[in-house]
């Protein structure tokens, strides 16, 4: 998954000394962390697959909030973003990937 990463990582870190194994297993914690919070941002033309269901943060009608969402590419290919709940199409600031625990998979 992060196997560039990791190589990079490795080459310019690990010397074979205590030290750099509990540098590694720090940095890969704190890697991991940052990887499973990180949010996407439509304005910088970051999508998730089409009908995707992502954690959406959204603006609308002077408030913000957040909500499941996907997006839907029309004959236009204009990317729409929606919710099951809403009738109207959701305006998405940011977005992250949905990960449920390894105990509902």
């Amino acid at each position: 998954m992060f196997e560039k990463e990791a190589e990079g990582w490795i080459k310019n870190n690990l010397h074979s000394k205590e030290e750099d194994y509990i540098k590694a297993f720090k940095d890969g914690a704190e890697f991991g962390y940052n990887k499973a919070n990180e949010w996407q941002y439509p304005s910088k033309g970051e999508y998730p697959k089409e009908c995707e269901n992502v954690w959406c943060y959204c603006k609308g009608l002077g408030i913000k909030f957040y909500c499941v969402g996907h997006t839907i590419v029309g004959g236009d290919n204009k990317v729409r973003w929606w919710n099951n709940c809403k009738s109207e199409e959701l305006r998405v600031i940011a977005w992250k990937e949905i990960v449920p625990p390894k105990e509902s998979e």
